[in-house]
């Protein structure tokens, strides 16, 4: 899996590629969920992860199970960045 910083971001935007599994998985949740395109479905997961209070979100499952999604600790800042 890959989703890379490109050398070409900076303070006014963020360039990223992704591809291989990260891709695979991006593509296929458009797919199931119905988005129009990646970059719309990009759009609403940071709006909810935006209007999230905490880092933890809860989601349901494909079979109905809630589950609660917390980011593991190589994803976060060292120490958390408090706004």
């Amino acid at each position: 899996m890959a989703i890379d910083r490109l050398t070409t971001s900076n303070n006014e935007h963020l360039d990223i590629s992704i591809n291989n599994g990260d891709m695979n998985a991006l593509r296929e949740a458009v797919r199931k969920l119905g988005f129009a395109d990646e970059e719309r479905m990009l759009r609403y997961l940071l709006a909810v992860i935006t209007k999230s209070a905490t880092r933890s979100i809860t989601i349901t499952d494909q079979n109905g199970a809630k589950i609660s999604l917390n980011p593991s600790a190589d994803l976060l800042a060292t120490p958390p960045i408090q706004q």
